[in-house]
């Protein structure tokens, strides 16, 4: 597994927690950046359980939405920094995290990362899913498949940030 970023592992100590303020003002400045679909995503219902795996290659900075229901979020490969409002952690292999409802988040790979999302949700379609778990933000340029949503680059580069 590669490591793209020592230098980033300076970002996790010590544990400071960002202003919510302060990681939209991350987001927006992350809209100026190239924007790609670089996460593959699958989904996964069983027995009222909504279960979503993401592989992240490394080197990748992504502002994460905010849930409106509590969450576990599991390092299954790699590390991640995560960081935003709540304490900044590295997220390993084996790890389990609950998400708050509320938060808001900024991750970036240090390697290729492997993570999942579980959440108390029944099977319904995706776009449905999202409504119920994630508050509305207009800024959010992907979709739950971590999938450019469509017009995003024309958008992006029409827009003044």
């Amino acid at each position: 597994m590669q490591d793209v970023a020592p230098s980033m592992r300076t970002l996790i100590a010590p544990s400071v927690e960002l202003p919510r303020e302060r990681v939209f003002d991350i987001q927006k400045a992350l809209l100026t950046l190239p924007q790609a679909d670089v996460a593959r995503t699958e989904h996964y219902f069983s027995g009222g359980m909504y279960c979503r795996r993401m592989w992240i290659p490394p080197g990748i900075l992504i502002a994460g939405k905010v849930h409106k229901t509590q969450h576990f979020f599991i390092g299954c490969e790699g590390e991640l920094v995560v960081w935003g409002e709540g304490p900044r952690y590295l997220l390993r292999a084996g790890d389990i995290r609950k998400s708050e409802i509320g938060t808001k988040r900024i991750v970036f790979s240090l390697s290729e990362c492997v993570v999942l999302t579980v959440h108390q949700a029944e099977e319904k379609p995706l776009e449905e899913l999202e409504r119920d778990m994630v508050e509305d933000d207009p800024d959010s340029v992907f979709d739950m498949d971590n999938r450019l949503k469509s017009g995003v680059l024309e958008d992006l580069s029409a827009r003044k940030l």
